[in-house]
Order: structure tokens, then sequence, then C-alpha cells
């Protein structure tokens, strides 16, 4: 069995899902999730329960001294072999891990993943409801494209702040425009953890295509709270994609199905260009 530690939100937990699932289905292996990270000491919650995934856990004082000793640990642990994520960019010897291992790190890179596996996991178990249905019929109905803001602890935490790269309307008008130079009706669905800062900030004045063609913008508001993740299913099924540094908006432009798809996706991730990932995005991405 194949033991994958959980760690971070959301687009962090289908990342490593979505991994050790591919692993595992390479190996003809049972996989399994250390959820120690959910207890009370963290603020994230597990949030995969909102898709048709399997979630068996392991537990125990075992897992917990591993944890706990994993500075200090070499690739055995009793029993057990363990992996350490060691670069944010794809480890070609993540694929010479065998049955029985213990596995934690975050595993940002479409190198990782068998997108066909990762799309019937990633399948939401209940419908939209009205309000996201309505949007949903649009969405699938026009030029749609979603546009991702992220900022929330990206600015207010300064250890976030200091480590991640903003990104500024240059990025989001450059991005708008390629996609725009390439759809007759262009509507942007614009969705954010700071909707009022987009409300005030986006606009067409620098996107020239997009006067020309009428583009016009839809804000996504409602989605708070526990339904966040409505935001997820609707970035999904717009025509095209225009994504922040966050892994939330990166599983909206992967889970999109559209085969002529449009994905725009910014160059720099991190404050520090050495840190910045080379295998994050599949190859049909534009990255600037």
């Amino acid at each position: 069995m194949l033991i994958m530690r959980y760690n971070g939100g959301l687009g962090n937990q289908m990342f490593q899902y979505a991994a050790v699932l591919t692993l595992a289905d390479k190996l003809g292996v049972d996989f399994a999730f250390d959820m120690d990270f959910f207890n009370k000491r963290y603020c994230r919650p597990w949030g995969l329960g909102i898709f048709n995934v399997e979630n068996k856990e392991v537990n125990g004082l075992k897992y917990k001294t591993l944890w706990a000793l994993r500075k200090y640990l070499g690739k055995k642990f009793f029993d057990l072999n363990v992996y350490a994520e060691k670069d944010f960019n794809f480890e070609q010897r993540f694929e010479e891990i065998k049955d029985n291992t213990y596995i934690y790190g975050f595993f940002q890179s479409h190198r990782y993943i068998n997108q066909d596996l990762a799309r019937k996991h990633f399948s939401f178990k209940v419908e939209p409801d009205k309000e996201n249905a309505l949007i949903l019929e649009d969405i699938k109905n026009s030029d749609s494209i979603s546009l991702h803001i992220r900022r929330g602890d990206y600015v207010q935490k300064k250890r976030y702040a200091s480590i991640y790269n903003h990104l500024d309307m240059k990025y989001y008008n450059f991005a708008m425009e390629i996609i725009a130079n390439k759809v007759q009706n262009p509507v942007v669905y614009v969705f954010s953890d700071d909707i009022d800062w987009a409300k005030e900030n986006l606009s067409f004045k620098d996107c020239p295509i997009c006067l020309k063609k009428n583009a016009r913008f839809e804000f996504v508001s409602h989605n708070t709270g526990e339904k966040s993740y409505e935001d997820l299913r609707l970035m999904s099924n717009c025509k095209h994609n225009i994504i922040a540094n966050s892994s939330f908006s990166w599983w909206g432009a992967y889970l999109n199905n559209n085969p002529k798809k449009i994905v725009v996706a910014p160059k720099k991730w991190f404050q520090k260009i050495e840190n910045n990932p080379s295998d994050l995005y599949p190859d049909d991405w534009t990255v600037i």
C-alpha cells in the first residue's frame, strides 16, 4: 500500500491525491492517506469530499512519529519506505517508488498525473444549485473565459506575500487579449477571493480587441465558505481559462475538457526566479 500525507488547501489536496492515484494505478497497488494534517491545529479542512474519490485513512502512533521525526529520517522508517519531495519541479525518482511507501510533498506538476484518471475521480458528487446551474448554462452557451485572481493570504500574510508573485493588471490584460483575439464574443467570468478588488481594478481599457468585440465581465461572488468549490466547477466548464499562480485555478483549467481550450498561465509563480516551476504546466498552455 502507498500512503500519502495530505497537506494544504483543496488545490494542493487534489495534486496529492492525483499523484498517488496515478502511481498506485501504475504499480497495481492500493493507496491510503495520513489525515493528521486536518486536526485542530490547522485551519484548512479536508475538501475532497465534494468529489467521487476514494478516501481510505490510516492513523496511529507510527505515522505521527514518522512525521515528527521526518527531518531526521533516511529512506526507511521501520517497515516503511519513506519518500520526501525535495523540489517543486517534477522529480524523476518519484517513478521509482515501490509499494509500502509513505509519501509527502506537494507534487504540483502535470507530469505526476494521469489526466483521464484525475478527471474520473474529480467528478462532482452533487449537482449545482439553481443559481450556479443558471450560470453554468450561460457559460456553456457563450465564448466563456474564466479569469481567477487570488489575493487573500497572498497579500495579507507576510509569509506568503514574500513567497508568491503578485500578478498585476499587465498580466491579466495581456491574457485577455490573447484569448479575445481568437474568439468571437468574449465573456470573462471573474472569480476571486477579493471580488471587490477585482471589480475596482479590472477593465477592458488596455485590451483594445476586447472593446472591439464588446466583451463583458461577469463577476461571480456568491460561492463563499463551504460553497467555494462551486467556483472550481464553473471555471472548469468555461471554454478558456486565465489562471492565477494558484493551484485552485490550475485545477479549474486542467479539468476543462474543451479540446480547443486556450489556457493562459503566469510564468512567474514565486517571487524568486530560481524557484519558479518548469514542469507545472502542460505543454499546450500559453505561459506569459
